[in-house]
Formats: C-alpha cells, sequence, structure tokens
C-alpha cells in the first residue's frame, strides 16, 4: 500500500471562527492543516510539526505576524510564509516581503487566490530545495546564474531571487554601483517561466532624455526629425519577456507618467500615434541612488515608486562580504585568462589579505579591473602582494565610511564631500574614468557632483 504525503499548511489566527473556516478550506485544497490561536503555540508547532507552508494573520496579541515571521523562520529559515491583513497596502507588503514572507494576502479571503498563492509557495519551497542539492551534488556551491557567492549576504539574494522567479511581480534591484544588480536581473529572468524569452536592458542614465520615450516605446515615421522609419521600442522588443530598466531613478518625470501606464494597464503608445499597444512584458528595475528620498524630493513619482517596488532585491556592496572575494577572483582570473590570454593560475594568501581587507568602494567592478590591470602587467603564474598597487595595502586614496555612502552620493555637497571628491582628483590626476569607478558611481552622475562642488578635473590633470 503506497501512502501519499500531503503537504502540511500551519495557519495561525487569533479568531477562532475565521481560523476554522480557513482550516476547513485548505483541507478541502487537498493540504494538510493545522491551526493555532496562540501565535507563542503556532511558533511551537513550526519546530514540531514541521509545516511546508504557514500562513499568519498580520495582527495578533502579544506577538504580531511580523514578529511571528522573524522567529518562525530562525526555527525553519526554507519556510514560505504568506501573511493575512484586512488592511492591505503596498507599504505593508513591501514591509512583509522584506522581512521574509513569501506573499501578502488580504481578508476577505479570496479562496482562488489561496489555493493559487499556496502551489506557487511549494514551487518555491521545491526551488529552494533543488537548488541546495544541486550546489551539494555538482561542485556549483558558490555560482548560480552567474552570482558568485557564498556569504550570508549572497545567500539571501539568491533566496530572493528564487522567491520572485516565477512570479508576475515587478522587481527593484537596489545597491551601490558595482554590486552586480544587472546580474541579479538576469537571474530572476533566467530561473523563472520567461527564461526563454528575450531579456532587455534599457540604461536610462546613458540614453539623452529626449531619446528615451522614443527608445522605451518606439515611434512612427515622421514623429519628430530624423525619424525617417517607424521603429519599435524596448517594451514590442522584449514581447512577453522582460525589460530591465538600469538606474530607473534617471528617467524624466514626464516619462514616468507613461511608464505607470505600462505598469497598470499593460498598455503604451508609439511616439506619434494613438493607437493603443499591449505588452506583457515584466518589470525589472534597479538604482544605486536612494530612490525613497528623491521621491520626497519631489524628482520622482510616488505611485511609480510604489509600482517598481513591489518586491526590493537588497544587493549588498562588497565590503559587506568579504569573505566571497576569494571566490571572486578565481572566477573573474579564470575568464580573464581567457581574454588576455594568461595562465594566472591564483594570488598568494598574503595579497588575497589584503584584497579582503580592502573596502572595494567601486565593489565587484572595481575588483575586476584591478585584476585585468595586474594581469596585464604580470604575465606570472601566481600574483602576489608585491603586484598590488600600494593604495591597497594602506587605503591612501579617499574611502568613504560605511555608514556615510549613501548619504554622500546623494547629497556630496558638504565639506566631507568636498575634501573627499578633491583627494579623488588629486589622486588619479582628474581622470573622470577612474574617479568614476573608484567613487562606484557612473561618469554622468559624477560630472553632475562635481559641478555642483565647484571642482573642473582639467586643473588637476598636470599634478
Amino acid at each position: 500500500m503506497t501512502t501519499v504525503l500531503c503537504p502540511r499548511v500551519l495557519v495561525v489566527d487569533d479568531d477562532q471562527a475565521l481560523l476554522e473556516a480557513l482550516l476547513q478550506a485548505v483541507e478541502l485544497m487537498g493540504y494538510e492543516a493545522l491551526g493555532e490561536c496562540d501565535p507563542l503555540q503556532g511558533l511551537e508547532l513550526v519546530g514540531s510539526w514541521d509545516p511546508d507552508v504557514a500562513i499568519f494573520d498580520l495582527k495578533m496579541p502579544g506577538l504580531n505576524g511580523l514578529e511571528l515571521l522573524q522567529r518562525a523562520l530562525q526555527v525553519q529559515p526554507e519556510l514560505p510564509v504568506l501573511l493575512l491583513t484586512a488592511h492591505a497596502t503596498i507599504e505593508t507588503a513591501v514591509q512583509a516581503v522584506r522581512e521574509g514572507a513569501y506573499d501578502f494576502l488580504e481578508k476577505p479571503f479570496d479562496l482562488n487566490k489561496i489555493e493559487l498563492t499556496l502551489q506557487k509557495a511549494l514551487d518555491y519551497l521545491g526551488q529552494r530545495r533543488r537548488y541546495r542539492l544541486l550546489a551539494e551534488t555538482t561542485g556549483r556551491k558558490g555560482e548560480f546564474e552567474g552570482i558568485i557567492g557564498e556569504s550570508v549576504a549572497i545567500q539571501k539574494v539568491l533566496e530572493a531571487v528564487s522567491a520572485v522567479a516565477d512570479t508576475d511581480s515587478t522587481v527593484m534591484i537596489t545597491g551601490e554601483s558595482g554590486t552586480g544588480k544587472e546580474l541579479v536581473a538576469r537571474a530572476v529572468h533566467a530561473s523563472g517561466g520567461r527564461q526563454a524569452k528575450p531579456f532587455v536592458t534599457v540604461d536610462c542614465a546613458s540614453i539623452p532624455d529626449s531619446l528615451l520615450e522614443s527608445e522605451l516605446f518606439g515611434h512612427v515615421k515622421g514623429a519628430f526629425t530624423g525619424a525617417y522609419r517607424e521603429r519599435a521600442g524596448y517594451f514590442e522588443a522584449a514581447a512577453d519577456g522582460t525589460v530591465f530598466l538600469d538606474e530607473i531613478g534617471e528617467i524624466p518625470q514626464v516619462l514616468q507618467k507613461k511608464l505607470l501606464r505600462i505598469l497598470q494597464e499593460k498598455t503604451f503608445t508609439r511616439v506619434g500615434e494613438t493607437r493603443q499597444r499591449r505588452t506583457e512584458a515584466r518589470v525589472v528595475s534597479a538604482t544605486n541612488r536612494d530612490l525613497e528620498k528623491w521621491v520626497e524630493e519631489g524628482g520622482f513619482r510616488e505611485d511609480l515608486y510604489y509600482r517598481l517596488r513591489v518586491i526590493e532585491i537588497q544587493v549588498p556592496p562588497l565590503r559587506e562580504r568579504s569573505e566571497d572575494v576569494p571566490l571572486l577572483v578565481r572566477h573573474y582570473l579564470g575568464r580573464l585568462n581567457r581574454k588576455l590570454n594568461r595562465e594566472v593560475r591564483g594570488i598568494t594568501p598574503e595579497a588575497m589579505e589584503v584584497l579582503q581587507n580592502y573596502s572595494w568602494p567601486g565593489n565587484i567592478r572595481e575588483l575586476v579591473h584591478l585584476l585585468e590591470q595586474l594581469m596585464t602587467f604580470h604575465n606570472l603564474q601566481v600574483l602576489g602582494l608585491s603586484h598590488l598597487p600600494h593604495y591597497l595595502h594602506n587605503e591612501s586614496v579617499p574611502v568613504l565610511p560605511s555608514e556615510t555612502y549613501v548619504t554622500l552620493k546623494e547629497k556630496l555637497l558638504d565639506d566631507a564631500g568636498f575634501e573627499y571628491f578633491q583627494k579623488l582628483m588629486s589622486h588619479y590626476h582628474g581622470n573622470i574614468t577612474r574617479m568614476a569607478e573608484h567613487a562606484g558611481l557612473n561618469r554622468r552622475h559624477l560630472h553632475r557632483l562635481l559641478l555642483k562642488l565647484g571642482l573642473d578635473p582639467s586643473l588637476y590633470r598636470h599634478m
């Protein structure tokens, strides 16, 4: 006789009548269900009953849903948790997901949605278990869809990628320049059902404002000077794949309303055309600036911000995952060997220690550029301490304290910002490209900041 094991669903809600109704509905869906009104008793069941999915009410006496979520994940880190609330807002949903919830459900219940969400949560759990097994059995641990790392910080990113891969939710990827936000966006695309569909990248910071609308939505012949033929935009090119909007904070306000319309209604019009077109493309965006503050200052629409940030994935800076530096070095040495026709096998332990202790203001991008420089000038099998530039040993190049990174990158108009960029220009002799790499900014941002600070790079080129 074969025993069929049903997935287990734990429900914790202080409303007894509602709890019983939900348990009955979940059982009719084919799951084994267990309920508890006391959140502390529910927490004990997470460890003793070993549920596959948990449903927690958000507002409960003694221990609310978010607190119960946090403690439950300490007991069973892979547990998908759904939070119930009678007061659903996008802000609350974002907070719940930030705290580790798989999804967010609104009262009164939509049983069809609960059934669908439970199935997705179980699929997500299966994906996580399969990924862990694959990593353990094939030696691929430390690499997933191009993302390199075994640190706790990067594993949280991978977990978030797995959680959102098969959903249609918009995703905002945040983090400093050079941390690998586009890699994370590609991993979201490649891990889900859209992996065979187009992945289209739009660098909103590098396209002039006057051309961005046409690039995004396309145009018809004669729509503006130089429009000699009609042209499809990025959203049409993506079809039902993914549109990745990099540096989304740079999109001008005149286009923000049109982008909001795409997210709300899935429709757009080409420049110079009245016909509405549909798109089924998923939108993933990225930014290295504090968009919430940009909203407060009036530079970005609040409604668009929350539409783009239904799910947020924060990519940690390299200084917060120094244990990943050896893995990254090994990976990029292999790539650069092929590119530069070298046979560098590794780096001495002493040199690696220096690399791990360095603060990497330009993050992974700075590390890759450094390795390329070293391999270009030193065609050796092993790179050592003597081959590293002096600033890595003593950080003579100015480095911002970690707690001031975000503040200075957004403001940089105080004395600390002026002194920082003054020293940076002096060290790099006014080389904008090198300065941008070191500071973790793109050239366009750096030009704006230097202009505001009244600093002229040309004055430092012969120093």
